[in-house]
């Protein structure tokens, strides 16, 4: 559960000593807080004094609206796990409530409800019984979540009053708010076992199958809540009186990808083929690549006549696994790949070019890097990037010199995949040449490269390298380069050991003489202490 932030604390500080402030106060807090701060606040919704009390309970209302649906679970059980000496000072208030408090309680408002609710997850059984007593007269639908989450309370008594309060809201003008716990049903089926709940859920998915509350079902297409816009758009593409085409159109603009992927999942495999036909070409052209492979493969299972065109066009996929599968299906067209991308990379669109150099370097032959060799100082990052990479597949081994070169490169991409390549190629006499690229005007992404890259030399000459590198010029790679250090000493006799020889024990002595100062001490007395030990 995420802290309370600095300022948060602060401003608890100034509302435990101040009594100008406090209204101000609880209103910037209920801007900026989260579960952790909604606790705290509890105390002030029992205040005797109206103003604070109403800016307590706002506060507390406005956090409550902010959280999901999964959030709410885990603000019940962090509550209900406060023990009497949990903050006991600051908490005072909140341990001591008693039922005949919530029961003389009014609620007026959707601030005065959400407090109550919250009490439905306070430690004593008294309390939460008393505020589901008082949810039970509610009528608003938004104490429907607490009556869900008190269905699985250890208290039989609890257990049963909040199952009767939702069984009385089994009526249509209830819906979607049982839609809106959509995630708090889905718990309750996974995770709840003191009773069962079968009968009780199915009657609620009856109640969103039902014809009439299909206005109900289509706007939790636009919910704010990801896993009630899933739950809507699952359900209505699986019943037989709703207009698909609607259903379709609407889950395939929705950002979630995860909607999308489903509903193009239900159609390759539901979907009659002259339905499908008319949607294959927008699937294609999803940004999400298991869509994208879900259309190539309805291709070549419903429409093998057209399969060879999506085929073909799918060499040029931006994605690997979608290329593979493309060669894969058009292996018996004998077709050159390698031949075939090597023509793309010349007149061809810049876009393409970048896939074309990779294709290369996934079905070309050695004598390909020379090919690949004239896109290294290419201006486009994508190009330059992919180049590096292909190199890698083509012949790593006779280019470590040029990976290292593309190390200082301004494109950070690109710097980064050769990073990637030298991991485990770099050796101790690449150290000479790394060394003289971090001492040169180049970006502190190059630098911080170089120190990854001195970190996964061999241990007993790594040390030495990155004590030398504590000295740079940036104080940004100078901290980079202490951390890496102090994580060295770390490791020491943990995640490994070793027996310096009596050079390499020389030089670091010699290198830690000169850098000394520009280290913590203690890093410097545990280096020394390492240096003793024979």
């Amino acid at each position: 559960m995420k802290q309370m932030t600095p300022e948060e604390q602060r401003l608890f500080e100034e509302l435990y000593r101040s009594n100008d402030r406090k209204v101000e106060i609880l209103h910037s807090l209920a801007r900026m807080g989260g579960m952790i701060t909604l606790t705290f606040l509890l105390p002030f919704a029992l205040e005797k004094r109206e103003e604070i009390r109403k800016a307590a309970l706002a506060a507390i209302h406005q956090i409550m609206s902010r959280l999901r649906k999964q959030h709410v679970i885990s603000l019940d059980q962090y509550i209900r796990r406060l023990t009497p000496y949990s903050n006991r000072n600051q908490l005072a208030a909140w341990h001591e409530l008693l039922p005949e408090d919530i029961r003389a309680f009014p609620i007026h408002d959707e601030s005065d409800l959400s407090f109550i609710g919250i009490c439905s997850f306070h430690r004593n059984g008294y309390v939460r019984e008393a505020a589901i007593e008082a949810l039970l007269k509610q009528i608003t639908g938004a104490e429907i979540p607490f009556l869900l989450i008190r269905l699985n309370d250890w208290q039989p008594k609890i257990r049963y009053l909040a199952f009767k309060a939702c069984k009385l809201r089994f009526r249509p003008n209830y819906v979607k708010y049982f839609l809106d716990s959509i995630f708090l049903l889905k718990h309750l089926s996974a995770y709840y076992n003191r009773e069962k709940f079968t009968d009780f859920l199915e009657e609620i998915e009856a109640m969103f199958r039902h014809p009439d509350n299909r206005d109900v079902l289509r706007s939790g297409f636009r919910s704010k809540d990801p896993v009630v816009r899933r739950f809507c758009f699952d359900l209505a593409i699986n019943l037989h009186d709703i207009d698909q085409d609607e259903v379709i159109a609407e889950a395939l603009i929705q950002k979630d990808a995860l909607i999308r992927l489903q509903t193009v999942r239900h159609m390759c495999k539901q979907v009659e083929n002259d339905r499908l036909r008319r949607w294959l070409d927008r699937i294609r052209c999803d940004v999400f690549p298991p869509i994208r492979q879900l259309a190539l493969q309805a291709y070549v299972d419903h429409f093998p006549e057209e399969a060879t065109d999506a085929l073909l066009a799918a060499l040029l996929d931006g994605h690997k696994s979608i290329r593979e599968m493309a060669r894969f299906y058009l292996k018996e067209k004998k077709i050159d790949f390698a031949a075939y991308y090597r023509e793309k990379l010349v007149g061809t669109e810049e876009q393409v070019i970048p896939i074309a150099i990779v294709g290369v370097g996934e079905t070309g032959v050695k004598a390909d890097d020379q090919l690949v060799l004239l896109f290294l100082r290419h201006e486009n990052e994508r190009i330059q990037r992919a180049a590096v990479k292909a190199l890698s597949m083509l012949n790593p081994e006779d280019h470590i010199e040029v990976f290292i070169r593309a190390l200082q490169t301004n494109k950070r991409s690109a710097s980064r995949e050769a990073r990637q390549i030298l991991v485990d190629r770099v050796v101790l006499h690449h150290a000479d040449m790394l060394w003289e690229m971090i001492e040169k005007d180049v970006g502190l992404h190059v630098k911080k490269n170089i120190l990854f890259l001195f970190s996964r030399i061999n241990k007993a000459d790594s040390i030495s390298l990155l004590l030398r590198a504590c000295v740079v010029q940036e104080k940004e790679i100078r901290d980079e380069a202490i951390l890496y250090v102090e994580h060295w000493l770390q490791g020491y006799n943990r995640r490994f050991y070793l027996r310096l020889k009596d050079e390499q024990r020389e030089k670091i002595s010699d290198i830690l003489g000169k850098v000394r100062e520009f280290l913590p001490e203690d890093i410097a007395d545990t280096v020394e202490s390492l240096l003793a030990k024979r």
